[in-house]
């Protein structure tokens, strides 16, 4: 935790017009200094920054906020990396807890190591793809009608044929096997011996939201021997998850931001073809499906609608349907553009390609709601052209298709008008066929049949123990493994709290970052009690893992009593005889319970 003092010395010391000036043009207007604002666009400048207050305030779009805020929102840092970073510059010493110094410390060092060594070897690519190593991978994307300027934006490169090529270039450059092990860039056979994951292969460098290279994704050149797989990336490390990275996102990120709208696509060249037709903000997931934490990113740059375009073929609307159940949760406004699939196969590239930006942008704007394509395809599905004149069966088929998309929708006014369309469409009266079937609404907000209830999910509240883990993972982070083994992300899967949870539970988030990700989604009295955790309240260091393994326990009893008292109102939902899943569900509960109560009475530490 950064202490206040030493937060208002570097706002104190800081330049605010400077700092600001580099990201946009600012004139003097007074005593303020004005410009067109970066968060949204605009022709008549309206953000102003006020160098006496410190602070700046846009009267077009309602920003405000100090010189944290403003780069906070811009690069879509961390609060401690941007006020870290402004310390550097102003030359203010950051102190640091003596009992978790040492582990930050390390962290820190690895995150460098691995950045250097990503900075290194995407240079040192791009510059084989310049030379004349390079004819090959240059050929390759002149065949797909890619300018050397966009080769150059994306920075793309070519890796070499050999082995240890990679390897031994850097080590001259002072880059050692094992930082680039740690970053992904070499693997090791079976006797230990080192060796360049990627070969032969045309190299995309995987930045982060600010520009830096954090990972890499490699396309097998033409001739390649066909049993090597065509896409690889590297592998995981401190820095890149790609649950957590969406490709392009760095060049991307301003578009969005203006438009506050993105076009969410599958691969690399997608995105780089897109962008050279003038779509910019265009980004792409890593070799995975849409997660929450891509979502969340998202988000973070003020994006307000996401149009999937996704090839029109069985991927493609298996790809649509995946990430249906990260965006449906999160309040952006999901849409979905199918290309078309008269010529045979293709996709964005291609198609930006061959029909050029009116087509591209024609498409996009042409994309359905996500609700109503789910509804769509569930009707294909099951009911063929008229769901009047498929069968009650097929209807019911339908309809439990988009259960769990019912379910991941948030109550309130979305999911209602998502229900009553569903209704609608398939032609089935929800009343009548919660008479018919049994379930009474539950139909619609359980994900699954009965004989398979769901997870209650927490209610997390002021004085919930769930709080109190959250708290004490957030002060001490090398409970990680703890809290694995403790299965710490059960306790907020489903709830708005679990991109942060989940943020804690990969070391990606550690004190005041928690608070400042907690503020939006905690109530006053909810918050204070975090806060007090990574304060006044903060245990001492031989006791953190016991305290936290007792905060577990009880917020699982919580939690299983939360379990019991639903289960308790489906038994009086259901009447006499009580059915046998019921019967058996309850009983697990309140073993489970009994369980845990005896574990806690005993202390007994796990």
């Amino acid at each position: 935790m950064i202490p206040e003092a030493i937060i208002d010395e570097i706002r104190g010391r800081i330049d605010i017009v400077a700092v600001i000036g580099r990201h946009m043009e600012l004139k003097r207007s007074g005593r303020t200094w004005s410009g067109c604002c970066v968060f949204h666009g605009e022709r008549t400048p309206s953000f102003h920054v006020y160098p006496e207050d410190k602070h700046f305030k846009c009267y077009g779009c309602g920003e405000y906020g100090d010189v944290f805020t403003f780069l906070q929102k811009l690069q879509g840092k961390e609060f401690p990396e941007i006020v870290r970073a402004l310390a550097l510059e102003v030359g203010v010493a950051i102190p640091e807890r003596e009992e978790d110094s040492a582990e930050q410390r390390r962290r820190r060092e690895e995150r460098t190591e691995v950045l250097a060594a990503c900075d290194a070897a995407a240079r040192y690519f791009a510059a084989r793809l310049a030379s004349r190593f390079g004819e090959e991978g240059r050929s390759y994307l002149a065949s797909r009608r890619f300018s050397d300027e966009t080769a150059k934006l994306f920075q793309l490169g070519v890796a070499s044929n050999e082995w240890d090529d990679l390897t031994e270039r850097l080590a001259k450059k002072s880059i050692s096997t094992a930082a680039l092990e740690k970053a992904g860039l070499v693997a090791r056979r079976d006797d230990g011996r080192p060796y360049d994951r990627f070969r032969g292969r045309l190299m995309f460098p995987i930045a982060g939201m600010d520009g830096g290279v954090i990972g890499f994704g490699g396309r097998v050149l033409p001739g390649a021997p066909e049993k090597l797989a065509k896409y690889i990336n590297s592998s995981e490390s401190i820095l890149y998850k790609k649950s957590r990275v969406l490709y392009g996102l760095d060049l991307a990120r301003e578009h969005i931001r203006r438009a506050r709208s993105a076009v969410m696509v599958e691969g690399y060249f997608d995105v780089i073809g897109l962008h050279q037709v003038g779509v910019k903000n265009a980004v792409a997931v890593c070799g995975t499906a849409l997660t929450p934490e891509h979502v969340e990113l998202l988000r973070r740059i003020d994006c307000r609608t996401l149009t999937l375009l996704f090839d029109g073929d069985a991927a493609g609307v298996a790809a649509a349907t995946k990430a249906a159940t990260a965006l449906l949760p999160s309040g952006i406004m999901g849409k979905v553009a199918l290309l078309p699939r008269d010529a045979g196969k293709t996709d964005p590239d291609e198609f930006a390609r061959t029909q050029g930006t009116a087509a591209v942008e024609e498409l996009i704007s042409s994309a359905v709601a996500l609700t109503d394509y789910l509804i769509d395809r569930a009707i294909a599905d099951h009911c063929g052209p008229s769901p009047k004149d498929s069968s009650f069966e097929q209807r019911v088929k339908a309809f439990d298709q988009l259960r769990p998309l019912l379910g991941a929708v948030p109550d309130g006014m979305s999911k209602s008008v998502f229900e009553e369309r569903v209704a609608k469409r398939i032609d089935l009266n929800l009343a009548a066929l919660s008479d018919e079937l049994g379930t009474a609404r539950r139909m619609v907000a359980n994900p699954g049949p009965r004989a398979a209830p769901v997870k209650t999910q927490m209610r997390v509240t002021h004085g919930s123990k769930a709080l109190d883990a959250l708290g004490l993972l957030a002060s001490f982070p090398v409970l990680v493994e703890v809290a694995l083994e403790e299965h710490f992300l059960d306790l907020y899967t489903g709830l708005p709290l679990e991109p942060v949870a989940r943020h804690l539970a990969n070391g990606t988030l550690e004190g005041d970052q928690v608070i400042e990700h907690l503020e939006p989604l905690l109530p006053a009295g909810a918050l204070s009690r975090v806060k007090k955790l990574l304060a006044e309240a903060r245990p001492e260091p031989e006791a953190a893992e016991r305290e936290f393994r007792k905060a577990m326990v009880e917020a699982k009893i919580e939690q299983l009593g939360q379990e019991i008292d639903r289960l308790n109102a489906e038994v009086v939902l259901a009447g006499r005889p009580i059915p046998d899943d019921l019967c058996r569900a309850m009983l697990v509960a309140t073993r489970r319970r009994a369980d845990l109560e005896k574990r806690r009475d005993g202390r007994r530490p796990g």
